[in-house]
């Protein structure tokens, strides 16, 4: 009996296992679905970008002093042409009295200079009239007269030469007959030889005084020529004869440079009075009454408002997506709701630059600048911080997944559809695909029913499904 009863309870338990192995295999299985509906699949990525001003102008001082006064404070609006404040000019207006009493000064010096030049061109014209006197007067006495008496007695020398000669040719011809002793045809050749040393004395004479007439014209036309000279550098330098001359040059290029300096320090003036290059709003006021301003220092910005452009540094390897005109989404984050409004791509910088990221990390971003087209609930002001959302490839109408789903199969990618209340793997063909989701080109039709988990526990060919 008790044998009998435990076989019983033996085949009762099998019985309920495989009861309860039944019911649990036909049991459908609880799984999360999406319904694949055609839609609208884009690529993008988020940068963030600043606002700017589209006309915005930093300004800086021209002219170096204290700030004398400043009439205007952060957030005011100005008019085109509005001081904005003033720079002591007290050391500009000194300089500029005695740039401009140098440039008196050296007027003056050369009226002097041209004065004493014309003073001296007209004594040295008369020194040349003075020269031409005293050649005509050197020609004439003494040198003329005693040339005339030295050829005279060259005449009589040469006359009594002939005489000597005459007297010497009758003694010698006697000496030879012997009518006269050896020692009067001596005395006779004695006479003749006395004759010609007084003429050729006389000739020397006569040369030597030509010598001194000709040294004379040689020393005048020498002192015309140095006083000519003289003349022509002078006419030259006075301008007479080129504008060009070292003298006008001279104070010509002293005079230029001390106007330069003049109206330099006038333009520093003038400029010492602050205005505003547009209509615009004061921001970024550094200027303070009684503070010095410095050239390389700033004072204030100026910007022009309801203008604005919105830049954003992009990854180099994201730029070569983008392209002048393209469409961008704006977002503006807001604790009640965000704002989103279009942009349009303006500029697009022609090089990268080095940037930091916040994670310490060294970057090549190349600027885009972004022109916002207008939205009423959009609050735009400098150095607002926006999300720019910049979409590379768009496709309409696409059957789409999110990327979870799929799962590698036999060599292909594959997930679960559900058909006919059973779960059925099926292969399929991806396109295009974001962050989150991925088209699927085949292997999927209009409202298919995806499983979303495929690790789903129980989850197998052919199990039924019941849908959540």
């Amino acid at each position: 009996m008790k044998k009998s009863l435990k076989w019983l309870f033996l085949i009762s338990g099998v019985g309920l296992i495989i009861l309860l192995a039944i019911y649990y295999t036909l049991k459908p299985l609880k799984a999360e679905v999406i319904q694949v509906d055609p839609k609208t699949v884009e690529v993008s990525f988020r940068e963030e970008g600043t606002v700017t001003a589209q006309q915005e102008e930093t300004i800086y001082p021209v002219v170096q002093g204290l700030i004398e006064e400043v009439y205007v404070k952060e957030g005011d609006r100005v008019k085109k042409g509005d001081v904005l404040l003033k720079i002591d000019t007290k050391d500009l207006t000194y300089q500029l009295a005695q740039l401009e009493e140098q440039k008196v000064s050296i007027q003056g010096q050369e009226q002097k200079t041209y004065d004493e030049m014309n003073q001296q061109l007209i004594s040295l014209r008369a020194q040349l009239q003075g020269l031409e006197g005293q050649k005509v007067e050197a020609n004439t006495a003494p040198y003329k007269s005693q040339i005339k008496q030295q050829q005279v007695r060259i005449e009589e020398a040469k006359r009594q030469l002939e005489l000597a000669e005459d007297d010497y040719k009758r003694m010698n011809a006697l000496f030879e007959e012997g009518a006269v002793s050896q020692k009067e045809r001596d005395a006779a050749e004695e006479a003749l030889n006395q004759v010609k040393d007084n003429l050729k004395i006389q000739e020397e004479v006569l040369a030597l005084l030509k010598e001194q007439t000709e040294g004379s014209d040689l020393y005048y036309e020498a002192q015309k020529k140095a006083t000519k000279s003289q003349i022509a550098l002078l006419e030259a330098q006075l301008g007479q004869d080129s504008d060009k001359s070292g003298t006008v040059q001279y104070y010509k290029g002293m005079i230029e440079s001390l106007n330069a300096q003049i109206e330099q320090v006038k333009y520093q003036i003038e400029r010492s009075e602050i205005k505003a290059p547009f209509d615009g709003i004061v921001k970024d006021l550094e200027a303070e009454k009684g503070l010095p301003a410095f050239p390389q220092s700033p004072l204030l910005t100026v910007f022009q408002p309801d203008s604005y452009e919105v830049e954003v540094f992009v990854l180099t390897e994201d730029i070569v997506e983008l392209k002048e005109g393209m469409a961008v989404e704006l977002i503006q984050e807001r604790k009640d709701q965000d704002v989103v409004f279009e942009g349009v791509i303006d500029k697009i910088a022609p090089s990268a630059e080095e940037k930091i990221s916040s994670l310490g990390l060294t970057e090549q971003r190349v600027k885009v600048t972004i022109r916002p087209n207008g939205n009423e609930k959009a609050e735009l002001r400098p150095g607002y911080a926006l999300d720019v959302k910049f979409v590379t490839h768009k496709e309409d109408n696409r059957l789409a997944v999110p990327k979870a789903v799929l799962f590698p199969y036999e060599d292909r990618d594959a997930l679960w559809v559900v058909r006919n209340g059973k779960a059925i793997i099926q292969p399929v063909v991806k396109g295009l695909e974001n962050d989150q989701e991925v088209v699927i080109l085949e292997g999927l039709k209009d409202g298919d029913t995806v499983i979303r988990n495929p690790q789903l526990e129980g989850l197998k060919q052919g199990k039924r499904i019941s849908l959540q």
